[in-house]
């Protein structure tokens, strides 16, 4: 018997519960999925591998998701407007600062491909986030890639050196997946470095993990996107809002820089269904609270853990750490894999290290025995 929209609304709300591990699209590493065993059942492999947030999303934003069904049948013009208002009231911006997008994603797949040419290269640390470098790889574009230093931390330095005649520089602070990060300071010193060599250049500062931060002196670039059309904020809610699955995220700039990026960007990326859950979540302090405190809790815990065990794991201000092993991290991976606990995929050039996501307390104190098991048996 055909289910009507009303039936299917009223079981949805009901088991709105079993949405959470769909939202959060846990097990997805790097843009392809990871095959694990169980399929999204979050009873089978713990999963530690693509840096959500284990908790889901607020359970408002769960209803907020249920209620938007009603409005499947609808284009999103009128949910973009919407969202937009939102992320600027939070922010406190106009809405002309805002541009929207399928997750943090969007915003810097627009950015590689409006800002680069063949004569104006991409400069993105390595290890960072991939995503812009890919898109370049996809494009034909340069890109060059300074080595993080010692610490894990970005070479700021060598970064600026490569900054001359680049068309954008990449700055993911904190810095996945070594989970280093800088204080506002020394990002706006940065930036007018990279301002002086090449003044056509773009800054992104990518602040996916903002909410996780807390080093002294930590703070977002906005102020500064707001003020000079050369520099672009990155901000999504797949992180702390525990909305991965529903991509949605956003930059914020100059208003003018941010109607040089709109046209690259396709329309109606935003699901309805996306846009109410991220809606809700503007409003949603004590949520943000709640999260980093669990999180903060977990990541310390894993933090000794691992130091204890005798490999070491630098401070980290994200909801993941990354450790050395001292060992090839692609054969660690499918080993902890194989014994029901998935792991990040190796970070070239870090040869030896091993990223693991920052789970529920209950999901660490199961997963690192496991993990400190494996280690201390090679």
């Amino acid at each position: 018997m055909p289910q009507t929209r009303r039936a299917f609304l009223g079981t949805a709300v009901a088991g709105s519960a079993s949405l959470v591990p769909l939202l959060q699209a846990r097990g997805m590493e790097a843009g392809e999925w990871v095959a694990l065993p169980k399929g999204f059942d979050a009873n089978g492999v713990i999963r530690l591998n693509s840096n959500e947030n284990p908790n889901g999303p607020s359970r408002m934003a769960v209803e907020a998701i249920t209620r938007a069904f009603s409005d499947a049948n609808r284009y999103t013009q009128t949910n973009d407007a919407v969202l937009r208002a939102a992320v600027a009231k939070r922010h406190g911006v106009k809405e002309e600062n805002v541009l929207l997008g399928a997750g943090s994603g969007e915003t810097l797949r627009i950015a590689s491909e409006a800002l680069t040419s063949s004569t104006a290269h991409l400069v993105a640390a390595s290890p960072t986030f991939e995503q812009p470098a890919a898109h370049m790889t996809r494009l034909g574009r340069e890109t060059r890639a300074p080595r993080v230093d010692a610490m894990l931390r970005l070479d700021l330095g060598a970064m600026v050196a490569a900054s001359t005649g680049a068309g954008l520089v990449f700055l993911c602070n904190p810095n996945n997946p070594t989970g280093t990060a800088y204080p506002l300071s020394d990002v706006m010193s940065f930036i007018g470095d990279v301002h002086k060599r090449s003044p056509a250049a773009y800054v992104l500062v990518d602040e996916a993990y903002f909410e996780y931060c807390d080093l002294a002196g930590y703070d977002t670039a906005i102020p500064a996107a707001l003020a000079d059309p050369r520099i672009i904020v990155a901000r999504t809610f797949s992180k702390v809002f525990g909305l991965a699955g529903m991509r949605v995220g956003y930059g914020i700039a100059h208003a003018d820089t941010i109607k040089k990026l709109e046209p690259w960007r396709l329309q109606n990326s935003v699901s309805a269904l996306s846009s109410a859950a991220a809606v809700v979540s503007c409003e949603l302090g004590g949520h943000v609270k709640e999260q980093q405190k669990l999180n903060n809790e977990a990541r310390a815990f894993t933090l000794k853990v691992l130091n204890d065990a005798g490999y070491k794991a630098l401070p980290t201000y994200t909801n993941f750490v990354i450790a050395d092993i001292r060992r090839d991290p692609k054969a660690f991976q499918a080993e902890c894999l194989k014994a029901g606990v998935a792991i990040g995929r190796p970070f070239p050039p870090l040869d030896t290290h091993a990223r693991i996501s920052i789970g529920t307390m209950d999901e660490m104190k199961r997963a690192l025995p496991i993990v400190t098991g494996l280690l201390q048996k090679a």
